[in-house]
């Protein structure tokens, strides 16, 4: 910030390094180095005060089923909300009590993808504000012993993806595995413009798929540091699933 004041801004940008430091401090973890940007270069971390807020209930191992899921569909839409502030606007006259006004409408169709089948119960919060918006699914299924993961698109009247904005929500990145394979899916379907959310990375899966994949934006509430094969990120927010429907 500035000598002098001013605000600090809602949402850091990493046009150099990324750190996990602000966002959030947990006491006892160890801060990482900086990351060049050539590894993770259209990373935003969301750092306003409420989605930091929302990320420390969402790792309280103390926070009930109901009320982890109110804070993941709050947190959803602030992340949502931040991701999609640069989509193309047109005018529109509107007739007012005071006369005719010409506002603005989004100009570019939405098509809202969940990663997996227990998020898709948080989708209502992102239809019941964005307007217009397409809601589906990817899943990741293997047909049979021995093959191979295959994603699956899941959607129902679905706008033209090339001529939309793909956002595309895995709640916890480990890996990056699952995120890289629907990113594939969707890009195959013809999506151009491919935004990806998530609560929660690992350092080292949020690298991956900014070096995989170069022009891929990402928002984040957190990133951390370790990733374990079976925990995922650690300290991170548990089994995700069970917590939300307990």
């Amino acid at each position: 910030m500035p000598a002098g004041g001013g605000s600090a801004p809602e949402a850091r940008s990493f046009p150099e390094v990324i750190r996990t430091s602000p966002v959030p401090v947990v006491t006892g973890a160890a801060v990482p180095a900086p990351v060049p940007a050539s590894a993770v270069n259209r990373l935003r971390v969301l750092e306003h005060a409420l989605a930091q807020h929302a990320m420390t209930l969402l790792r309280n191992r103390h926070t009930p089923p109901a009320r982890f899921r109110e804070v993941c569909n709050q947190l959803l839409v602030m992340l949502v909300i931040e991701a999609v502030r640069g989509l193309p606007t047109r005018e529109e006259p509107v007739e007012t009590s005071g006369g005719l006004h010409l506002g603005q409408m989004l100009a570019k169709p939405v098509t809202f993808f969940t990663l997996d089948r227990h998020s898709l119960g948080l989708a209502h919060c992102i239809a019941d504000f964005l307007p217009n918006a397409q809601v589906g699914a990817i899943t990741l299924d293997r047909p049979s012993e021995g093959q191979g993961i295959e994603p699956r698109l899941q959607l129902n009247r679905a706008p033209l993806l090339d001529t939309a904005c793909a956002i595309l929500f895995e709640p916890v990145i480990a890996s990056g595995t699952s995120a890289g394979l629907a990113v594939d899916l969707l890009r195959r379907t013809g999506a151009k413009e491919i935004i990806l959310v998530s609560f929660l990375g690992s350092l080292a899966g949020l690298s991956r798929l900014q070096s995989s994949y170069p022009d891929l934006q990402l928002w984040t509430a957190g990133v951390d540091a370790e990733l374990d094969p079976k925990r995922g990120p650690v300290p991170g927010l548990g089994n995700f699933a069970e917590r939300l429907y307990g």
